[in-house]
Formats: structure tokens, sequence, C-alpha cells
């Protein structure tokens, strides 16, 4: 696969009949010329498909077969298409004129539609778009490629003017100005926004804000006042970088006070002070929203015209946090957003600023529905047939009210209405429902999720509605295999199913009532025995209070498990009895008997056990006569030479049981877990693993922390293209990995312990990351209890308030807040959401009230998350 696929033409002589109506352009093919030296010089032949149309023969067939071509020898890293010539745009028609191939009475056009077509086809992670010609913007907002990014990573273009100027071209440097400037950036990687010479220029941050800058200044200078005003847009989920030629520099570098010097010297000093007085104005009562180089969309001083006159003042008012991925896909809707065009006065008519409303305007409507429930709207109602992702999403908005009355509607799309009945029948596993049987994987978790939204909501209600659905996935899980819905969908819809009932169970007892009604516990059991066991069984495991149940369930599993966790059946089994397990000494024997039948399965040691070891230690739930064992086993490992696999396994173990050893038999356990860490690389995540899990015990030893610490500090700043593998626990693996696990082990430390402020702006860099966060924020949360402040809902919102330009900040404190309010006391907590709701209706910032809306709807879904220890100790 080349590294670099590029298409390149450039159109100055056109036959007679184009000459008449527009003119010949002198240097298209001088731009052209310049752009293939450029990648040449850039990229090494191997790297480089480069398809070239000669200027005589660029028809519109050719430029076709030429990005036919091009698409059919991908996929690329990066796509470079560049185009020169006349350009056209009317009322009905718009594109690149091109040299006609025969009859026909109008111009000659390879028209945006083909374009955004032959575009669509080329297989690339990043996309580049440079349109040289008249009226460029017109060309490009036509198009619907850019406004979608599927794939790739970035699909951008840079247009080199709006589309009701000319585009220019200039002896004195013999090609057009946009290309010249373009290419002069390119090779010499100087201008002087950029502080020095650069070896890469980033697309959105540098390269483009340059050209902005330039461009207008030299054609206002030569071409007699004239406006050219290049123009970017499209979507990137990542940074875009170009390499610098390292050539020799061919324009000079123009100021915007240069240029004002020269263009008004003799203008009065009444009328320059009018001007200076008119931009300071537009830059305090005007706003622009365009994307941002993090992937979200920034409300910016003035307007996006005055861009280049005003960047020498702070042009970032606000960052959204709404990601550029949640446009709309009518590229009419989403032009405005994505090319600056959305603009108005900074002021409120409604009960906040005009930008929200304008930025909605653009977005995806269920992205609207989201965001402007966020900020205190009421959800819209549901459609008609709506899909399995809206009734999840209409559940998750119910939330942001608090009203149980909108759930009827919801809980009514559910599947398995008709199964809500009490009746004790055996599953009939010949029944074929389509309208079950036919939903997908991720319809099964839309609706799955819904229920557990609903749930947090109104516990009672949903669960007659958990109830049909869950016969509904035990006939799921009948007809549909892993082969046919894509592998592990299986495991995730039962597991999915299971959580609702444990969210059910955390839900009422948060309210004051029994886990689950006698009734409803009963029913459940005698379900399980009917067949329904797969889900109903592994659900019942999933009941936080209710121990005798969750054993049962689990002692019944333990009848279809003989230590094959790989079988089908057994997998269930075996995820039902992890899921069961406690520190109560009926669990403690139900662990004896399961490591007995992984015994004579003939298998162990194999990773299934040693997970199963880790969860039953981490639940104390190991018996004495298997820490003994476990004991005997270090003992002899420890008196060895080099340590294998499974003794490098055992230390993990005994790192998760460490507070159910015996205070003499420590030594020996930390003995090994010392050699096993010794036995590998620095980085291991085993390691990371170990020693989190002690420090977390206020168990760690010695100088673990520090350890954690050195590695800890090597992580780079988290972006939002970061691909680090996942963390945590991997049972039966020892792998290498980045510094991700020892963040995870930092953040263990500090969830029972004052950590040093590095320490604490270390893990607040990295809350964002959607792998670390769950474990990340719980130990932010002890920090900020440790620190004397005012955790009012005015002091959150004041916190919240103070970082309009920083949405990951904000994030931060959004996922410490609701932490925090996870934790109170139930009348605390709903006091607290009362207070919440009126300062988001006070609020005139959207950010504010987006940032208010999180707290309401993710504090209750994180308060059905907790421990039943955790709701009992909060007085839930």
């Amino acid at each position: 696969m080349a590294a670099v696929g590029a298409f390149i033409v450039g159109i100055g002589a056109y036959s007679q009949d184009v000459v008449g109506r527009l003119g010949q352009l002198r240097y298209a093919v001088n731009d052209a010329n310049d752009v293939e030296q450029y990648l040449r010089t850039c990229w090494k032949p191997a790297e480089l498909n480069l398809v070239r149309i000669k200027e005589d023969e660029a028809t519109a067939a050719a430029l076709e077969a030429g990005l036919t071509s091009l698409a059919r020898q991908g996929p690329y890293e990066l796509c470079w298409i560049f185009m020169s010539g006349h350009g056209w745009v009317d009322n009905s028609s718009a594109g690149l004129i091109v040299q006609p191939s025969g009859g026909g009475a109008g111009l000659p056009l390879l028209d945006v539609a083909r374009l955004d077509s032959l575009l669509g086809s080329i297989v690339a992670e990043r996309t580049i778009l440079v349109l040289d010609c008249c009226f460029a913007e017109g060309l490009v907002r036509r198009m619907t490629f850019f406004g979608a990014l599927g794939e790739s990573v970035a699909r951008l273009y840079v247009a080199s003017s709006r589309e009701q100027q000319r585009t220019w071209e200039d002896d004195g440097v013999k090609r057009g100005v946009f290309t010249a400037h373009l290419i002069d950036l390119l090779n010499t990687g100087d201008a002087a926004s950029f502080g020095g010479r650069k070896d890469r220029l980033d697309v959105d941050a540098e390269l483009f804000p340059a050209l902005c800058e330039q461009v207008p200044l030299y054609v206002y200078e030569h071409k007699s006042g004239a406006h050219q005003e290049p123009v970017k847009g499209g979507i990137a989920r990542a940074a875009v970088t170009l390499p610098v030629a390292n050539t020799a520099q061919r324009v000079q570098g123009r100021t915007i006070l240069g240029t004002v010097v020269r263009r008004l010297r003799q203008a009065a000093i009444g009328i320059a002070a009018m001007g200076v007085a008119l931009l300071l104005l537009a830059y305090t009562l005007l706003y622009y929203v365009e994307p941002g180089a993090t992937g979200t969309l920034l409300v910016r001083h003035g307007v996006r015209s005055l861009e280049p006159l005003l960047r020498f003042l702070p042009l970032e008012r606000v960052d959204t946090g709404i990601a550029v991925g949640n446009l709309s896909n009518n590229a009419a809707a989403a032009a405005p957003l994505q090319a600056g065009y959305t603009s108005g006065v900074w002021t409120h008519v409604t009960d906040y600023r005009t930008w929200f409303t304008a930025v909605l305007a653009g977005l995806d409507a269920g992205a609207a529905a989201h965001y402007a429930t966020l900020a205190g709207d009421l959800p819209p109602a549901l459609g008609p047939s709506p899909s399995p992702l809206d009734v999840e999403r209409a559940a998750w908005m119910a939330l942001s009210a608090g009203d149980p009355a909108s759930l009827e509607a919801i809980l009514a799309l559910i599947p398995g209405g008709d199964r809500r009945a009490r009746e004790l029948v055996q599953l009939d596993v010949n029944r074929m429902d389509f309208e079950v049987l036919d939903l997908s994987m991720a319809n099964m978790e839309s609706y799955a999720a819904a229920l557990s939204y609903s749930a947090t909501l109104d516990p009672i209600k949903t669960f007659p509605a958990f109830l049909g659905f869950a016969k509904a996935a035990q006939e799921w899980l009948i007809h549909n295999t892993d082969a046919q819905r894509g592998r592990g969908a299986r495991d995730r819809v039962v597991n999915s199913v299971a959580e609702v009932l444990g969210v059910i169970s955390i839900a009422r007892f948060d309210r004051g009532l029994a886990e689950l009604d006698e009734a409803d516990r009963t029913h459940l059991l005698a379900l399980a025995d009917l067949g329904y066991s797969e889900v109903i069984g592994l659900a019942l495991s999933r009941l936080a209070v209710d121990s005798e149940a969750r054993l049962k369930v689990a002692t019944d599993a333990l009848g279809r498990f003989h230590g094959d966790a790989d079988d089908a059946a057994q997998g269930v089994a075996f995820r039902t009895i992890l899921a069961s397990l406690d520190a109560s000494e009926a669990a403690k024997r139900l662990v004896a008997d399961v490591a007995a039948a992984f015994v004579r399965s003939g298998t162990v040691p194999n990773s299934y056990y040693t997970r199963f070891l880790i969860v039953a230690a981490d639940a104390r739930a190991l018996p004495p006569s298997l820490l003994g064992e476990l004991n005997a086993q270090a003992q002899a490992a420890v008196q060895k030479g080099e340590l294998d696999f499974e003794e490098s396994e055992l230390a993990r173990v005994l790192a998760h049981a460490m507070t159910q050893i015996p205070e003499a038999d420590r030594a020996v356990a930390y003995g090994l877990i010392e050699r096993a860490a010794n036995s590998v690389t620095p980085k291991s995540m085993m390691t990371a693993e170990m020693y989190g899990v002690l420090g977390r015990q206020q168990l760690d030893t010695g100088d673990m922390l520090s350890k954690v610490r050195e590695q800890a500090f090597t992580a780079p700043p988290y972006s939002l293209d970061d691909s680090s593998v996942s963390v945590g626990p991997t049972p039966g693996v020892t792998i290498v990995v980045d510094a991700g696990p020892w963040l995870v082990a930092l953040a263990e430390f500090g969830r029972t312990r004052r950590l040093s402020d590095a320490d604490v702006a270390l893990l607040r860099g990295h809350v964002a990351n959607p792998n670390l966060r769950k474990f990340i924020v719980p130990a932010l949360l002890y920090q900020e209890q440790q620190v004397e402040g005012d955790n009012s809902v005015i002091s959150w919102t004041e916190r919240l308030a103070a970082l309009p330009t920083d949405a990951r900040a904000r994030e931060v404190e959004q996922a410490i807040f609701v932490a925090d309010l996870a934790m109170r006391a139930r009348s605390q907590f709903e006091a607290l959401l009362g207070e919440l709701r009126r300062a988001r209706s006070d609020s005139q910032e959207p950010e504010v009230r987006i940032a208010l809306g999180v707290l309401i709807i993710e504090s209750q879904i994180a308060r059905t998350k907790r421990s039943a220890s955790d709701a009992w100790q909060s007085g839930g």
C-alpha cells in the first residue's frame, strides 16, 4: 500500500470555445508543477502513487478515469487531490471547468456531484482536497463527502476563495496567489505566526490560519483592494499534519499592520480609529462557530471573515464540548458549522445564549435532542416506529426531568410485552417470534440499556417490562449464535439483560424498599428452573443484597459447570458463579467446590482458573484451605530459581488475596510478588496490577508507590485519537503495554491515601480516557474529600462556569461531581438534584447548563452502579 495517493490537474490553456467566454489562465500548470514537486520531494517513489492529468487532455472523462485509477490502487494513509482551473457556480450547477470532449452547448464541467462520488470511492485514512479556482467555496459547499468521516480519520478541504470571490493569479510570482502561498508554507515551514521554522505543519492549527492571514493581505495589496479569503472545512478525529520540504522561500510574508500601512497611507487617522473601534465592537458583540483542532465545536469572537484582523486577540469564547462527529448528515445543515458561517450576536433571547440554538440546527437529530435535554429542554416525544437506539436515548433523557410518568411510552416499546404475565410455563424452545429473533446484538443491548435507565427512575414500574424482555432474550439466545451475530454477541446480550435486575434491586434498596418483592424473587427463581436459567439465573446473581438468592443460583450453576469455561453452557454457569461471590461462609464453600471442579477437569492451571481466583480474592471469598494451598505453592516457587508463567500468575492472585492471608504467611507472598515483578520488564502490566491492588488494600511495601509513580509519569498526554490498549486485570496473560496500567495503579493508591499535587494533576489529565475513567474518578473523589472545600451546588456551578474554553477540564469536574453525588444519602441526593435543576434553569451559559444536565442524569445512573455496601453506608 502506498503511503500517499495523489491526483493533480492544472488547466490554464483552455480550448477556444471556452476561452471565448472566460479567458485563459496563465499559471495553473505552474501551480500543478509546484504541487507535484512538493509531493515528490517529501515522499519516496515507493511511497507515492501520483496521477497527473495533462492540461490539454483534461476532459471530464480523463479526470474521472484518473480518480478511478487512483481509487483502485488504494487504500492510502493520505490522499492528496489538487485541482486548479476555472470554477463555475450558478443556481443549477457547480463544478470545475475542463477541456471539451465533443458536442454540447454548455460549458464542459466536472460537476461536484460526480467529484463527490469519485472522492467517496477512494479509501484513505486522511483525505485533503485543495481547490484553486474562482468561487471555490461554492463547489465544496455542495459536496457531501466532507460531511461524515465513515472509517476515515480526517476529510478536509482547503478552497482558495469564498463562493462570491475570484481567485487571483500574480505576475510577480508567476503562480496563483493561493497555491503560491500554500506551497511556500509547505516548502519552508516558516511564517511569522509559527514562531520559527517547522518540520511538519498542522493543517488545522498552523497551515490554514497562515493562509487565512497571508492570502487576503497579498491580494488586498496587489489587486487594488480586492478580497480573496481561503476557506477550510470537513471533519477530523485527530490533527492532520504535512511534512515540510525545506526549500527556498519565494513569497515574502506579510503582516496585517504592514499591509494596512501601505494601503491606507493617506487615510485619515479618524477613519483608522473608527475602523479599529468597529473591529473591537465586532469582537465584543459578535460570534461565529467552527470546528476546533480538538474535534469539538468552538464559539469564537467576531465573524469568520474578520479572523485575519482579530488574530492578535484571544479568539476563543466557548469550547462547547460538542463533538464535530455529531454534525448532521444533511450537508446543507452541517455546512455552516463546518465552514464557520454560523454567526450571530453574543446575547440571549430565550433562557440561554443564541449560539446554542444555532448549533443545534446543524446537529444530527438525535444529538440535538441529547444536548437540548441536557440544557434543560423537555425530551422530544418518540415518533412512530422508533429504533431501539431511539428508545434507549428516550429513556436516558427521561432522567433529566425525573418524571416517571414519561416511562409509560418507553416501556411499551420494549420487546416481550406479551410475556409480562406471571404464568409459570416451561420455556418453549420451538417458539419463533421473529420480531425478537431478528433483533441484532446492538438492538438487544439498546433495549437493555433503556430498561436500566427506566429502572433508575422507577424500578417498580420497570420490573414487569424486564420480566417480559428477559423471557424474550432467552428465546433470542436459543435461536441466535455467535456465528450469526458476531463473536461474543450472546455473552454481551445476556450480560446486558442480567445487569437490568441489578439496577432494579439497587434502585429499590436505595428507596428504602426490599431488594425485590418476595413474590418477584420467588417467581424469578421458578423461571430459572423452567428453562430461563441462562438469563434469569445470571440476573439473580446480580442481586446486591440478597446473598441467599445469589448463592442459590450459583449453587444451581455449579451443577452445570465441570471446569471448562470455554464451553458455551458452562461459560454462562461460570459467569453466574463469579457474579455471586461475597465474603460469606457459604460463598467460601462454593469457591472450594468450583476449584475442585477445575482440578477434576485436568486443565489447571489455565486463564479461567486464574480469573476465578482473582475474583474470589477481591470478594474475600477464598476459603482457608485454598489459601493454604496457594501459600504452599508460593513457598515452593520462592525456593526455585527462575519463575515460570504459572508462578507469576500465582503472584497476581496472592496480591489480590493479601487481606485474607494471615500476617505470618504474608512474607512468602510478598517475596513471590517481588520475584515476579523482577522477572519481567519494569513496564509490565502484571507488576502494575499487583502494586496497584496492594496499594488499594494499604498493604504495599517498600518503594512500590515510587515505582508506580516512575512508570505512570511516562504516560503521554491523552488525546482523542489515543488508541492505547485496554487496562485492568487480564487473566492468564502477562503482557507489556504502555503507561495506562500504571496510571490505574496510581489511582488505586489514590483511593485510600492522599496523593501529591503532581499525582493528582497527572490523573486529572487522563480522566477523559474512557479506558481509565472508572479507575481514576474514585481516586480523584477521595483526594477532593481530603481538602476542605465547599461542595454545594453553587460551588459546583461556579467551578464549571470558570472553564468556558476548556471542555476537557469541565469533563473532569463533571466526573468528580457525579461520583460525589452518587454517594450521598438518598434524602440529600434528591435535594441536590432539585438544586441542580434550578441552577440549570437559572444559567444563561449553554455549556454550563449542559454540564449540570450531565450531573443530573449521570449521577442517577452512577447511583445504581454502586455496591450494596455503598448504598447502605450512604443511607440508601
